[in-house]
């Protein structure tokens, strides 16, 4: 078993390492490696966008959480000035329950932004937790998901694995700019 897991990630570092970094899509999803995980699921790892989502094993979880969250009316009219020039990160595991139940609605709240996928850069990692690339060890992902908020090239704040209060109101305070850390912060 040890071997076939080592040859396995011996091929996704080969593959991967022929484009690091895909160019964006929007319409088509990208050339992503895929896994069977433990359980039987499937698991994409390296670089993903919407479209990887769209796969109705994805849309089983993905669907109902982002048409189900509840965000108050007028939000994203008083939030999206404060988004303009935010950039994001987004880290998941298709294989995690924390993914699954926090994403669509993440994507949701993203949307009344007005955040276009060319903002969103999406990295989904193993079981494992980490990927033949290692980026989320560049910014310290342990806990998924992690969406990262950026402003000029910095990291303005993140949401880990789940949200303090709620993701509206997470998302609010991180755009308003108010005192907010995530539930991971003193680990």
């Amino acid at each position: 078993m040890k071997t076939i897991t080592f040859l396995t990630f011996l091929l996704l570092v080969l593959i991967s390492c022929e484009n690091p970094v895909p160019k964006k899509t929007h319409q088509q999803p990208l050339n992503v490696e895929s896994i069977i995980g433990e359980e039987g699921e499937t698991i994409l790892i390296g670089y993903v966008n919407r479209a990887n989502l769209k796969l109705p094993e994805f849309q089983a979880w993905f669907k109902p959480e982002y048409e189900n969250i509840k965000i108050p009316e007028g939000w994203s009219a008083n939030y999206l000035p404060l988004a303009e020039n935010l950039e994001f990160k987004l880290f998941l595991g298709t294989w995690c329950g924390d993914t699954q139940r926090e994403l669509g609605g993440m994507f949701k709240l993203l949307d009344l932004l007005g955040i276009s996928e060319d903002r969103i850069e999406m990295y989904s990692i193993s079981e494992y937790k980490d990927s033949p690339l290692g980026y989320e060890k560049e910014f310290d992902i342990l806990n998924i998901p992690t969406l990262i908020f950026i402003e000029d090239g910095n990291e303005l704040n993140r949401i880990v694995e789940f949200p303090v209060e709620s993701l509206v109101e997470d998302f609010s305070k991180i755009l308003k700019k108010l005192p907010y850390e995530d539930s991971y912060v003193d680990f």
